[in-house]
């Protein structure tokens, strides 16, 4: 467990939204020792945005050496509220998404709660279908008798976005794709560049999620995201965290993808990618916003609930 903490709480913001494993593991740890100093919605957001630096070994070895037996009994409660949350929540037929919003309150503002009786059952009975993020939460504090505020919920969530962008910026310089097209399932080298989109989704969990598709191929991945109405033409202004597919000129332009890449950022008309299989590397690239050799975006829902976007 150790080295699981360790590697997470270098990311902690980011693991507490994109991988639930990691999520019962790492949050609960932290919060024995944080919750108590700081809001803990606006910790987390803090963290990620930056605004909030942490000596990240020096927290760890503060976990590791200070974690009582009473703290580690803690521990376990929280995972075990995490496990029936879950399994509450996937019995009522709510989506991944509305499992990681519950685990989240739960975590980051509720679980002092936990002592009033039947918290699962009173928590999940505060979701609804297509419930927006500002009833979810007025529910919540009118169930709870909390002041979570709404704008805080919705920017901690929309930080998942980011972390598609933030993993393969880490792949900058690789070069020749096998550790993606091996991860995919091949033995010999294909066009990489839709493994390496599929390999930094799994990284944040989002395959699990049912969020990115798993796929190597570019039409494949196209299809996946228009089948859930998740596509976006040419004219679109992408956002950080879309997939931006390519129809290449060489190729002729017959309206099939050639080539797949992660949007970085959008700034003053230029689009900024990261994409894997660039000259046979992750390299950034950039173009104007309406480039004609641009076929549309993927807009994944990280952070939107279906029934939001």
């Amino acid at each position: 467990m150790s080295a699981a903490l360790g590697a997470a709480l270098k990311k902690i913001a980011v693991s507490l939204l994109s991988d639930p494993k990691i999520l019962k593991k790492v949050l609960a740890v932290v919060l024995v020792l944080i919750v108590a100093f700081f809001t803990p919605i606006m910790l987390i957001y803090g963290i990620f945005s930056g605004e909030i630096k942490l000596d990240q070994d020096k927290l760890h070895t503060l976990v590791m050496d200070t974690l009582t037996e009473e703290e580690t009994k803690h521990l376990q409660q929280l995972r075990t509220t995490m496990d029936a949350i879950e399994g509450k929540m996937t019995e009522d037929g709510y989506t991944p998404y509305n499992i990681r919003e519950a685990q989240v309150l739960y975590a980051l503002a509720l679980y002092p709660k936990e002592q009033e009786g039947n918290f699962v059952g009173r928590l999940t009975s505060c979701f609804a279908q297509e419930q927006t993020a500002d009833q979810l939460i007025a529910a919540v504090n009118t169930e709870f008798g909390t002041s979570i505020n709404t704008e805080d919920f919705k920017k901690l969530m929309a930080t998942a976005q980011g972390e598609i962008v933030a993993v393969a910026l880490t792949q900058l310089g690789n070069s020749g794709g096998q550790p993606y097209w091996s991860w995919y399932g091949v033995n010999v080298r294909i066009e990489w560049c839709a493994c390496f989109v599929s390999w930094c989704a799994d990284q944040c969990g989002y395959l699990d999620l049912g969020v990115v598709p798993k796929f190597a191929s570019c039409t494949a991945g196209m299809n996946w995201f228009k089948d859930k109405e998740q596509w976006k033409v040419n004219d679109y202004i992408p956002a950080s965290g879309d997939l931006i597919f390519f129809d290449w000129a060489k190729n002729g332009q017959n309206g099939s993808p050639d080539h797949v890449g992660i949007v970085e950022r959008v700034e003053d008309g230029t689009v900024y990618t990261v994409e894997g299989n660039s000259g046979d590397a992750v390299r950034e690239r950039s173009y104007p916003v309406g480039y004609y050799e641009i076929l549309g975006y993927a807009t994944p829902a990280y952070s939107t609930p279906k029934n939001e976007a």
